[in-house]
């Protein structure tokens, strides 16, 4: 940045020391007998203009390729020009009968701007052989002369003085300005690695980005607002319908933010969308945050339930041993002879609710534990299989009750392994219990696994062919406590749900025309494992 700066004051300062050469030549041809200026020895004037001219545009010659020259160079051409300069105009001066003329003043704006390229040491040096030649010409060497010469020794130091100002102040101002120009490059470096940041911080959150301009075209987006969009590249420009008209009505009225909700479908999902203006009173467009209302209703719930999980944990330590005393009273009692008919049946409902009781206190316990899940490569299909054999030889279940449709054999689901079989343990004995799939004439449950290529996600969906969820219960099919079946204690789901969570991965519950759909997505995945199928597709 510096040799450049450089490099174009050598360029402006050749073509001013041109206009003062051509300056000089009008004065010694064309304006001799002029009351302002009447030069003494004319012929050695114009002997003098002629050469600086020559001298001028040898100098712009040499200076044509200084953009790609040294700063070294740089330099020697500069102290070659104000060596130059000095010497055209001290002969001047000795033509003109000397610093009376008024022609010294030249010299002020030339090494004032030399001094801007050259360093503080070597302006000063050449002011002072300024200095020096301006003496000389009017003490010693124009007194000598032929024509009339009239010394002024006063008024020439006085414009001496003047060049070494002028030269410290050009370089103090030069030497402030460098530094200001640092400044502001770093400043400006400082703010590309700033913005780099914040497109990189942009494009890795998980809520959707979009930046648009007056005309509703985008600007900019995030990969988590293509995926909510259901886009696979950039060749989108439009915003889609539903955000459209959540745009247009924010401009009818527009808050400095707003938050509309818009409904999903059968393709997209439901969304909130926050609008607010990009500038002062958006003159820059607009700005969309786009969030999966999913994914806010169970933050919610996550904030909501973890002081309800430190108290139900309590509560439920506390109740134990006095529950665990009621149960082994109630077994003695009944290995009592004298206990018979409805005294008998009172006794064996104390056990039963007991048993159901200390599962329930068991469940709330392991939840408030929270111990962090080790989390494996789990090969989906052969995980499946080998859940399936375990629940067929613990359940004492029919044969085929279940159906493995797994896509592809090398997808792989990042989970514990214990936990990812008491994840699809509770959802298939929640579709034993509620679906009506322990029946001998039922349809099997359905464990399809897929993958997602735009999420870059391996799902499964644990799919029955019950009479499915009626939506008023969708909205705390997944709270505590909110079973409507007899007997159900409520947390079957809801333990679920919390250890795909301690695993990065998210359970939800998708409506389908006959049946229901529980949907783990699991934690995104570098690279698949690729194996050869071993184990048959289903079970």
């Amino acid at each position: 940045m510096a040799r450049s700066e450089n490099a174009r004051s050598l360029r402006q300062m050749g073509l001013f020391r041109l206009l003062v050469a051509l300056f000089l030549l009008w004065l010694s041809t064309i304006a001799p007998g002029d009351s302002f200026f009447a030069p003494e020895a004319l012929t050695s004037a114009q002997f003098t203009a002629v050469g600086y001219l020559v001298f001028t545009v040898l100098l712009a010659l040499l200076t044509r390729g200084a953009a790609e020259a040294t700063p070294t160079h740089l330099r020697y051409q500069a102290i070659l020009g104000g060596l130059g300069d000095i010497l055209a105009i001290g002969l001047m001066l000795l033509t003109a009968g000397g610093v009376e003329s008024g022609l010294g003043l030249l010299l002020i704006p030339m090494l004032a701007a030399n001094a801007t390229i050259v360093n503080g040491r070597t302006g000063l040096f050449l002011a002072a052989v300024a200095a020096l030649m301006l003496l000389a010409t009017e003490i010693f060497i124009g007194p000598s002369l032929p024509w009339p010469f009239d010394p002024q020794p006063t008024q020439t130091g006085i414009l001496g003085a003047t060049l070494f100002v002028a030269v410290i102040l050009s370089w103090r101002l030069a030497l402030r300005a460098g530094t200001s120009e640092a400044r502001l490059a770093l400043q400006e470096q400082d703010l590309v690695k700033l913005a780099e940041l914040n497109e990189q911080i942009i494009a890795g959150m998980d809520t959707g980005v979009i930046a648009v301009d007056h005309s509703g075209r985008i600007q900019n987006m995030n990969a988590a607002a293509k995926r909510m969009l259901g886009w696979d590249s950039d060749i989108h420009r439009e915003l889609p319908p539903r955000l459209e008209q959540a745009l247009a009505q924010w401009l009818h009225g527009p808050a400095a933010t707003a938050t509309i909700r818009i409904p999903g479908d059968a393709i997209y999902r439901e969304l909130e969308v926050r609008l607010a203006p990009i500038g002062f009173a958006g003159q820059q467009g607009t700005l969309l945050i786009l969030e999966e209302t999913a994914e806010i209703k169970r933050r919610g719930h996550a904030s909501k339930l973890q002081a309800l999980g430190r108290l139900t944990a309590s509560i439920a330590h506390e109740i134990r041993n006095p529950l665990s005393a009621i149960s082994h009273s109630a077994q003695l009692l009944a290995e009592s002879p004298d206990i018979e008919g409805s005294d008998r049946r009172l006794l064996d409902i104390i056990q039963s609710q007991s048993q159901r009781m200390d599962e329930l206190i068991r469940g709330i316990l392991t939840l408030s534990r929270d111990q962090p899940a080790k989390r494996e490569r789990i090969r989906l299909r052969e995980g499946l299989v080998d859940f399936a054999e375990d629940l067929y030889r613990t359940r004492q279940i029919r044969a085929g009750a279940l159906r493995i449709d797994v896509q592809r054999a090398d997808l792989v689901a990042l989970f514990d392994p214990t936990q990812f079989n008491q994840v699809v343990w509770n959802l298939c004995n929640n579709a034993l219990q509620h679906a009506g799939h322990a029946a001998a004439d039922s349809e099997p449950i359905v464990l399809k696994g897929h993958s997602d290529p735009l999420r870059n996600r391996v799902m499964l969906d644990v799919i029955d062919s019950g009479p499915g969820i009626a939506q008023g219960q969708q909205e705390s099919l997944f709270e505590p406590f909110s079973s409507s079946a007899p007997g159900g204690t409520g947390l079957g789901l809801y333990i679920s749900r919390l250890l795909c969570e301690n695993n990065g991965a998210t359970l939800e519950y998708l409506p389908r025309p006959s049946g229901g759909c529980f949907r783990v997505s699991f934690a995104l995945n570098e690279k698949p494992d690729k194996f050869q199928e071993t184990h048959p597709a289903g079970t």
